[in-house]
């Protein structure tokens, strides 16, 4: 505890933790060596003064290694987002998940329920008539007819209990908050990683260059969203195989997409956002058609099945337009029955 408790004066002082310190403090928070008022404390300073890559990292290997684990062997991408933009969006990333499959885009996605909007990935899965699988064995099943599997992070981050209470006390974002992209389980190789807030753009890219990640985007609007949107520009910074980019601005106009207002883009409740999704892939145009294409260019460039947006766009255009997409959500939802 002595080592602990210089961690922990470190933190309340002020100064930013290594890994290894990260991972021992929050480690010992797991353990159950730390008091209420001592994890309060942590959690609040390090919210307010800014979480650094190292911190985030360390909290990351820490949950890894006590999640529950699962194997696809797959080359895989995750469309998971940190969330906590508070705009109450149509869910761009499930529908963009559910897209990529249909263009043979091999796909695990991590997801919650609700915390800072109406409905969570997991909220409008079930809302379509999606069962969330819990068991391993039946997830591979899954996956191997489909090409996706949905992963809801309760049942891989058991651990999570120990601070869920804390963390609906303290009414503002915590550390936790910055992980569920990095914390999937099955390990995709790709990624794509939006974030609320511009300064993660580093932290998460840092974090990504350290976890064996073949390529991965990590990306922010500039109006808060945590994805790519047309609504303004967006910035970009890259990870290839372990490399980090400049940040990249990428504005809806270089690719030939009208801007659109932030309305166009909400959402409601799981059963209002499912048939959203519903219309989406029956055909529907518009900006809500626009963004999921979007950060679908981004997967399908990331994964390396197209060479740039342009081609990733129309690829994913075309598999809605010929109900590929469709097919492949009524297949998925009969799979659930």
């Amino acid at each position: 505890m002595e080592k602990i408790s210089k961690i922990y004066r470190k933190i309340i002082s002020g100064e930013q933790l290594s890994v290894a310190d990260s991972y021992k403090i929050f480690n010992a928070i797991f353990e159950d060596k730390l008091s209420l008022q001592e994890i309060c404390a942590i959690l609040t300073i390090l919210s307010f003064r800014g979480e650094s890559y190292q911190e985030i990292l360390g909290v990351s290997k820490v949950l890894i290694k006590r999640s529950k684990k699962i194997s696809l062997n797959k080359q895989l991408i995750d469309t998971c987002g940190t969330g906590g933009d508070n705009k109450n969006s149509f869910n761009i990333s499930t529908a963009t998940a559910i897209l990529l499959s249909a263009c043979n885009v091999m796909v695990s996605k991590h997801g919650n329920r609700s915390v800072t909007s109406k409905s969570g990935s997991i909220d409008v899965l079930e809302a379509l008539g999606i069962k969330i699988l819990e068991k391993n064995n039946e997830i591979k099943k899954f996956f191997t007819k489909h090409n996706i599997c949905f992963l809801f992070a309760p049942y891989f981050h058991d651990s999570l209990k120990k601070v869920s209470d804390i963390r609906k006390k303290l009414k503002f974002r915590t550390i936790f908050n910055l992980l569920g992209p990095l914390l999937n389980p099955s390990r995709p190789c790709f990624q794509l990683i939006g974030v609320s807030e511009s300064k993660f753009l580093k932290t998460h890219a840092l974090c990504l260059s350290e976890m064996n990640i073949r390529e991965g985007w990590v990306v922010n609007n500039s109006r808060g969203y945590d994805e790519l949107t047309t609504t303004s520009t967006n910035f970009v910074v890259k990870v290839k195989n372990g490399k980090i980019s400049k940040k990249i601005p990428l504005s809806p106009d270089d690719i030939g997409l009208k801007l659109c207002h932030e309305n166009e883009l909400k959402g409601g409740d799981a059963k209002e956002n499912a048939f959203l999704m519903h219309r989406l892939f029956d055909g529907e145009t518009g900006p809500i058609r626009d963004n999921v294409l979007l950060n679908s260019a981004a997967c399908l460039m990331i994964s390396g099945k197209v060479q740039n947006l342009k081609e990733g766009l129309d690829t994913a255009a075309k598999n809605i337009d010929n109900y590929h997409a469709k097919k492949k959500l009524e297949e998925i939802v009969s799979d659930s029955k």
